[in-house]
């Protein structure tokens, strides 16, 4: 899939850069990322056909395609939402879900499972994993309320002490060192 920057961007649509990135920030443009400030911002080519179709790319026979597995696409996406949660998608939902494509969704979903405690928000929570990039294989550390301080207001001990406790609460596995023998 091809991606964009935002004075390409600009450019197809004829529009100011500045509104871009004010549709990178409202969210209008879900699945762009920046690596670096030098790099700038990279937009996808699903965001911007998401756009209500503003810009056409390929062919109208690729488009096509892409119409009809993208209905297969969304009923995928429709039915592991309702498969984990229980509940049918709201429209709003659906589309994000569908923008984000049915890989990223089955990986949203599966930190939704993995999940310490009950999500009471999936809505919510699927927003944040898409905005925040969740991966299935980072686990987060569930702190007490009342020591609910950020990374950044911690003390190195007092991070060093949580860092133990979630040490000491995981099973140790002893470590054999083949050489010796």
């Amino acid at each position: 899939m091809r991606e964009y920057t935002v004075k390409e961007v600009a450019d197809l649509i004829g529009k100011h850069e500045e509104t871009v990135k004010r549709w990178i920030r409202a969210g209008k443009l879900p699945n762009s990322y920046r690596n670096s400030d030098k790099e700038g911002w990279r937009i996808l080519e699903s965001d911007l056909l998401q756009l209500n179709n503003v810009i056409s790319i390929n062919s109208t026979e690729q488009q096509e395609d892409e119409i009809s597995s993208s209905s297969d696409e969304l009923e995928l996406v429709k039915l592991a939402y309702e498969a984990v949660t229980l509940t049918s998608p709201t429209d709003e939902i659906l589309s994000i879900l569908s923008v984000v494509g049915i890989k990223r969704t089955l990986e949203i979903l599966l930190i939704m499972q993995q999940s310490a405690s009950k999500v009471k928000n999936p809505d919510g929570f699927i927003r944040k994993a898409i905005r925040e990039n969740w991966s299935p294989t980072s686990t987060p550390i569930k702190m007490p309320r009342k020591q609910s301080k950020r990374v950044y207001e911690l003390s190195q001990n007092e991070y060093q002490e949580q860092f133990n406790a979630v040490e000491n609460q995981q099973p140790k596995i002893p470590f054999y060192n083949w050489l010796e023998d």
